[in-house]
């Protein structure tokens, strides 16, 4: 081999190196493939409260109950309306209206990290509102 071959050979070998962790840091601060997730709003004669299940993995058909979503996940929202009396629901750009005993289901993509506020219009107090955080 020439000198300029191995030169080159170096120099490339080098770069290769110098280029590998930083494609590693690169990988490991990316937001891996979402999961499903399904939320369920419940109104009750006293409040409104959620719950999360993510599937099971590899397609096992068994939920897990979760404390909170991640962004990336995609879910279906189900907002069950178990009290005696007509309530109101907003929350991400929904809102409706659900008598004694209907249900009302949205799905999306979570896109975004934060605090998404929900409530019920016109029920007062802290039973009533809250906040559903993405991580």
């Amino acid at each position: 081999m020439m000198r300029s071959q191995r030169l080159r050979l170096v120099a490339l070998a080098v770069a290769t190196a110098l280029l590998a962790p930083a494609a590693a840091l690169a990988a490991a601060r990316t937001t891996e493939p979402g999961k499903n997730v399904l939320v369920y709003f419940v109104y009750t004669n006293q409040r409104l409260q959620y719950a999360i299940y993510r599937e099971g993995p590899n397609g096992v058909n068994d939920l897990f109950l979760e404390k909170y979503v991640v962004r990336g996940d995609f879910a279906t929202f189900t907002v069950i309306n178990r009290s005696s009396k007509t309530h109101s629901f907003a929350f991400m750009k929904k809102r409706f209206t659900l008598k004694p005993g209907r249900k009302a289901r949205f799905s999306t993509s979570l896109l975004l990290r934060g605090a998404f506020p929900y409530s019920s219009p016109g029920e007062p107090g802290k039973a009533w509102n809250g906040v559903f955080p993405v991580y």
